[in-house]
């Protein structure tokens, strides 16, 4: 928060003899409203739709309003970095490499077992440069044509570098959320 912002919200407390909980629970809860929005504006995957924006809430701690995601992967998606296999942490399957969608597999949002589930027995190749390679063939459902049909679904890789997709308010966008909350109180006190 600027300094512009800190004296504003500590003058309207003043004035509001003590109101200043009830400002900052209020400008708390526009925050968290910016910050679920922004989540849903990534679109409708399931991701971010259920389980980011559900893990959003706002913590009373002292004097202080903590807004945040208690999500595992919130913070890593909103800073990026590296992520390695084998995973460590909550919702790690140990697994030996990560399994990076292509083909049909990233248009239909597959993971492994969802790949398998659509009738695809998995195999693994090396391919010319070494790396792993994950095929899969039909052996059910569609037509004789499409079954037995070898298909690339995923590349295997041992580590990737996530790119950032913030997310949270920050900045300029932070500070008119606080605001906001502000301007929202004010108006239900008569413009205190």
């Amino acid at each position: 928060m600027s300094e512009e912002m800190e004296v504003m919200v500590k003058r309207v407390g003043l004035l509001l003899n003590g109101g200043a909980d009830a400002i900052m629970d209020v400008a708390a809860m526009e925050v968290e409203r910016k910050a679920k929005a922004n989540a849903l504006a990534k679109g409708g995957r399931h991701f971010w739709v259920s389980e980011i924006v559900n893990s959003i809430h706002t913590e009373t701690m002292g004097r202080n309003r903590v807004v945040g995601s208690t999500h595992v992967a919130a913070a890593h998606k909103q800073f990026g970095g590296p992520i390695s296999a084998p995973g460590k942490g909550e919702g790690a399957l140990g697994r030996q490499a990560l399994t990076i969608p292509v083909g049909k597999a990233k248009t239909n949002r597959w993971d492994t077992d969802k790949a398998q589930a659509a009738g695809y027995d998995l195999f693994k190749i090396k391919g010319k440069a070494g790396r792993g390679l994950l095929f899969g063939r039909r052996t059910r459902g569609k037509s004789n044509r499409s079954r037995n049909k070898d298909e690339l679904l995923f590349v295997l890789r041992k580590s990737v570098m996530q790119s950032p997709e913030p997310w949270f308010p920050q900045g300029a966008e932070l500070e008119d959320a606080v605001r906001n909350g502000i301007d929202l109180y004010m108006s239900t006190r008569g413009g205190v």
